[in-house]
């Protein structure tokens, strides 16, 4: 089974060994980027294992090519952002048990928000220049390391950096308005 694709082992016949294996194959990527993200460890692999939960309920319904990478992350930056904004705007505190987790979801008016930011964040991002855009694409939209997207521009991992920093400082300066958002999204 180590050898099955991610679309394979969502469809395979042993559920348990397949879902091992993909815990396996994304649970440390998703949780440095969750811990990144939250800052707090608990918090951290809480969303991760609600993303492995959702998953999991959802597999028959997941469209993937044969990764579920950019499936996964995606699912954990609105897992992120779901349990945020709740702590930030209502004081709810999103709960941990997976009873309570099934029923999180996400109310007009919170996607109302989400959707505004990020039409905000894509009008941005489209303003900028090709380098800087390029960069963040790759960063944050197919969660590439600094050392994978210096390799695939083929540039420094210096001026990734730097790139990466400017971008994040612009975008931050241009969205001021959705300030305790911004850090979850861009």
């Amino acid at each position: 089974m180590h050898q099955l694709t991610d679309k394979a082992l969502l469809i395979a016949d042993d559920d348990q060994e397949a879902f091992r294996l993909l815990y396996e194959r994304y649970w440390d990527a998703l949780y440095v980027k969750a811990l990144h993200r939250t800052g707090n460890d608990a918090d951290a692999q809480d969303v991760v294992q609600e993303v492995f939960i959702s998953l999991w309920r959802n597999k028959k319904n997941i469209q993937s090519k044969d990764s579920l990478s950019a499936y996964l992350f995606t699912a954990l930056k609105y897992c992120i952002i779901k349990r945020v904004y709740r702590q930030a705007q209502k004081g709810i505190v999103v709960p941990l048990s997976v009873e309570d987790l099934e029923k999180t979801d996400l109310t007009a008016e919170e996607l109302l928000h989400y959707k505004e930011l990020q039409s905000a964040i894509a009008a941005e991002v489209a303003g900028l220049p090709e380098r800087m855009r390029e960069v963040y694409r790759l960063s944050r939209t197919e969660n590439l390391s600094i050392k994978e997207i210096a390799q695939r521009l083929n540039l420094s991992e210096q001026t990734v950096k730097n790139t990466l920093s400017s971008t994040l400082k612009r975008l931050r300066e241009k969205l001021a308005r959705y300030a305790c958002w911004l850090p979850f999204f861009i």
